[in-house]
């Protein structure tokens, strides 16, 4: 018997597959090599010099790789057409979606919203955007938060939302706590000449509203307290470039005022970021609102690194207060964060018993495994509405 095809489109930004990517490239090149069987699964990305037109990922799922831009959509419609899938989830583009469904009205689209950026100002009206999702057959959330924020926004949506939380590869991450991972991470830091410091750890993009700026704000209380505390950035405005922007120069000059305790990391792209979790004492994730999940939150806690995070979005979903880290309310993250820091940092009993929690729920709840049986369970279920 012939397998239903299922198409999914990524949102035509970076190539796949490859670690210097957004995240939600990542997430279908973890998930969709999972998938149980059952489906023909055929992705879609874009085009690069010196790559082959079809690739594949783990498992031999095919890649069909199409020019960027402009092009982008015509080609990856123009394929859908000629393939004729079934199912066809289209990843963090409602816009794009809304474009396949008219062009396919027998299949059953699927929108897949990864944060709520492409259902707001100013990639899109409000208005528009309810149209635009108005249209498709289901949505998929990564958060019962981007749940509720849709549904808050858009009372009127006909289509079922599904929520998806995302994972982690728990291969690709060395727990802390075990006398090998310590032994090995204590010679780590004497190769970089960091042995005895406690580090404080910032994963991800240098934006506003990833909260940067608090840690380093936080500093002259924190060094007080911990004299040989050093705080890692480990990330870059844009993934995989170097360009620059006035909040990053910020950041730098308020690091400059602390050159013995703050390094800074350029980008570091998946799974080499391993290598940096393994160093942490404390990962923070001082979000703004609008966070809807956080990959960082389930990396750290697959490396058995406590979470000190703000309760933005969907982070306090992931992230147990007092039992995996802490969980800090948004708008006292300048009184806060410091005494939250200091506590972790001069209890190792604190941190490990955190670490230890963080990694069995990210093991119980949070692998790329769990999602992508999900995401079977709620194809399956579509194709005999």
């Amino acid at each position: 018997m012939q397998k239903p095809k299922a198409a999914v489109v990524t949102p035509g930004s970076f190539f796949i597959p490859s670690g210097r990517s957004s995240s939600v490239e990542r997430v279908v090149e973890q998930m969709i090599p999972l998938v149980p069987e059952g489906f023909d699964i055929r992705i879609y990305g874009v085009q690069e010099p010196d790559h082959p037109s079809i690739g594949a990922l783990e498992g031999g799922i095919p890649v069909h790789r199409l020019p960027r831009g402009g092009r982008y959509a015509t080609g990856v419609i123009r394929s859908l057409q000629a393939w004729k899938p079934r199912v066809i989830d289209v990843q963090n583009r409602p816009g794009l979606a809304w474009r396949i469904k008219r062009a396919l009205p027998e299949a059953k689209v699927v929108s897949s919203v990864h944060s709520l950026t492409y259902v707001s100002p100013p990639h899109v009206s409000r208005k528009e955007a309810e149209r635009l999702l108005q249209s498709v057959d289901r949505i998929v959330v990564n958060s019962s938060f981007l749940e509720k924020e849709l549904r808050n926004r858009y009372p009127l949506l006909k289509a079922p939302i599904n929520v998806n939380p995302l994972g982690v590869c728990l291969q690709d991450f060395m727990p802390r706590g075990t006398p090998r991972s310590e032994a090995l991470r204590e010679a780590k830091l004497k190769d970089r000449g960091w042995q005895g410091r406690r580090i404080v750890m910032y994963v991800g993009r240098l934006l506003p509203l990833k909260g940067v700026h608090h840690v380093l704000e936080a500093l002259p209380e924190l060094i007080r307290a911990v004299p040989d505390v050093m705080v890692l950035i480990v990330g870059s405005p844009f993934y995989g470039s170097s360009r620059r922007t006035a909040y990053e120069i910020r950041l730098h000059e308020l690091a400059a005022l602390y050159p013995d305790h703050v390094n800074f990391v350029p980008f570091v792209p998946y799974p080499m970021i391993s290598y940096w979790y393994h160093l942490a004492d404390v990962i923070l994730v001082p979000s703004a609102e609008g966070e809807a999940f956080g990959l960082v939150n389930v990396e750290a806690m697959a490396t058995g690194v406590p979470v000190i995070a703000s309760d933005a979005g969907g982070i306090p979903e992931i992230v147990e207060d007092g039992v995996t880290g802490y969980v800090l309310p948004q708008n006292s993250l300048e009184t806060e964060l410091a005494p939250a820091l200091i506590r972790l940092l001069r209890d190792e009993q604190i941190r490990c018993s955190f670490g230890h929690a963080g990694h069995q729920r990210a093991a119980q709840f949070f692998q790329w495994k769990h999602t992508a049986v999900r995401w079977h369970e709620m194809m399956r279920k579509l194709l005999v509405q």
